[in-house]
């Protein structure tokens, strides 16, 4: 009994990680520090302040090249800098309910930084690195809420659009994941072609 306890310790802690630290708390700017441990490549999904990261506003960042966002093709993160570093989108399978957000593949002992704004008078709540498995790479015809497009609108004052048309087929990464699923627009998420 002991033995097992102990083999699910080790386990454990060769899982992926997650940590936040403040870049500059006068403009809400948080450096996020992803880590695996262990001897094999890893991916995961960040889940804070009540969602997974890049599941809001993920068509405005892939519309509009400054964000530098594209789809997964599973390939572990290259790291350019926190400042520069972007982590791509995939499309996430939670028992047969998808999401898009960012997803985290990580090398063996590597280490990878990017930097996240929006948090004047607020910190990150409720941080976990959530570990999904890659299960191919499809196409998949994704129509996205268009309330997240006006949201960023109102929340930032730009007037940034989504990917058009709208619904497109897109070639990603797709990821199982046993977590719990949420998800804050209804986008529509089917395998295939358009």
């Amino acid at each position: 009994m002991t033995d097992l306890i102990v083999s699910g310790n080790l386990k454990l802690k060769n899982l992926a990680q997650v940590t936040w630290s403040w870049y500059d708390k006068s403009t809400g700017t948080v450096q996020w520090t992803f880590r695996n441990p262990s001897s094999r490549v890893q991916s995961i999904i960040l889940f804070r302040s009540g969602y997974y990261f890049g599941n809001a506003y993920w068509p405005v960042y892939l519309a509009n090249s400054n964000f530098n966002v594209h789809w997964s093709n599973n390939s572990p993160l290259i790291n350019v800098g926190s400042q520069q570093n972007s982590p791509p989108i995939g499309v996430i399978n939670f028992s047969g309910k998808r999401i898009v957000c960012f997803v985290f593949t990580l090398n063996p002992n590597q280490d990878w930084s990017m930097l996240e704004g929006g948090f004047q008078g607020t910190e990150p709540e409720s941080v976990k690195a959530v570990p999904v498995s890659y299960e191919g790479t499809s196409e998949f015809c994704i129509e996205y809420d268009k309330n997240q497009v006006n949201d960023w609108d109102l929340q930032t004052g730009t007037g940034l659009k989504g990917y058009l048309p709208n619904p497109n087929t897109f070639m990603t990464a797709y990821y199982a994941c046993r977590d719990e699923y949420y998800s804050i627009f209804d986008d529509v998420i089917k395998p295939g072609k358009c």
